[in-house]
């Protein structure tokens, strides 16, 4: 059978929305990180460190006095966890129960979309050199989307899904420097699939290690180390996987803009914490909804 089997299992909370299992589990799962350690590590301490900044948004909600010294504490805390990552994929719910609690629809896409990103990863590492895998891409890409309730659309949104809202921008306002972070973060996803674009394990291997060493310099000296002045597009920074896989970069994007929103509701002051809930859910929905702004530049996706 092509397609996926998934379960659903409720997470803890009452909620209505279940936190997603992938199951059975692709057979090259969690196998780039068997090839590459070091940027696997890194992914896992990414997740790590956006739930313990969104769990102390929560917890320091309207009671944050001066941005600039908590935005550095965060930063020092986060860099701790970016040198000594975890082994394997932290668990939110240990670490950030209230912000599981507060985006229950949003942290369910996140996870499904999460593995989505390492799966691709995965399929394409593994792959021995002249070895055709945009079929293999496509499929785990097709269970991917076969889970109807959680799946990011692939039809690519404008920037207004991330910058449009009465909310929007207050992080980056707040927090430039831990907004920079974010980015290079997603910078740093991005390139690694277009570093496994490349016909050799030998190119490969010396592309991923350049992109590790990269997003070392961006990190260096924030906000100044790394100049985006937009989130990083996949289009643009990973071009040729765009051009062979455009409603899975389509996607990715879509996800990376959910992540600022959820930053914004967190730091503004326009979103009251009773209503963090009722917002996450809404504008969560949004992300899975492939009429909600729509970009009229879709069909010209590379």
């Amino acid at each position: 059978m092509k397609y996926l089997l998934f379960a659903l299992i409720f997470i803890s909370t009452p909620s209505s929305f279940a936190a997603p299992s992938w199951y059975p589990l692709p057979k090259e799962a969690y196998q780039f990180g068997n090839l590459y350690p070091e940027a696997q590590r890194l992914l896992y301490a990414f997740d790590y460190g956006h739930a313990l900044v969104y769990e102390r948004l929560i917890h320091n909600k309207g009671e944050i006095k001066n941005p600039r010294a908590f935005e550095k504490q965060i930063l020092s805390d986060i860099q701790s966890i970016l040198k000594n990552p975890p082994n394997v994929k932290v668990d939110e719910d240990d670490i950030a129960p209230e912000y599981v609690y507060t985006f229950p629809l949003m942290v369910s896409a996140f996870d499904w979309s999460h593995m989505l990103h390492q799966f691709v990863l995965d399929a394409m590492a593994i792959r021995k050199d002249g070895e055709p895998f945009n079929h293999r891409v496509n499929e785990i890409f097709a269970q991917y989307k076969a889970n109807k309730a959680l799946a990011i659309t692939d039809v690519c949104k404008t920037m207004l899904f991330m910058d449009g809202h009465y909310f929007s921008k207050e992080f980056r306002r707040n927090y430039p420097s831990f907004n920079l972070l974010i980015w290079s973060y997603h910078w740093f996803q991005i390139r690694l699939y277009e570093d496994l674009m490349l016909p050799t394990k030998a190119q490969r291997d010396l592309a991923v290690q350049k992109t590790v060493n990269q997003f070392w310099q961006l990190i260096s000296d924030l906000p100044d180390s790394a100049e985006f002045d937009m989130m990083p597009e996949t289009r643009i920074e990973a071009p040729q996987f765009s051009k062979a896989f455009p409603l899975i970069a389509a996607s990715f994007d879509n996800n990376h803009m959910l992540h600022d929103i959820v930053s914004d509701i967190l730091t503004s002051s326009k979103v009251a914490p009773e209503n963090m809930r009722k917002v996450g859910i809404e504008y969560g929905r949004m992300a899975l909804d492939p009429l909600a702004f729509k970009s009229n530049k879709c069909l010209a996706y590379p």
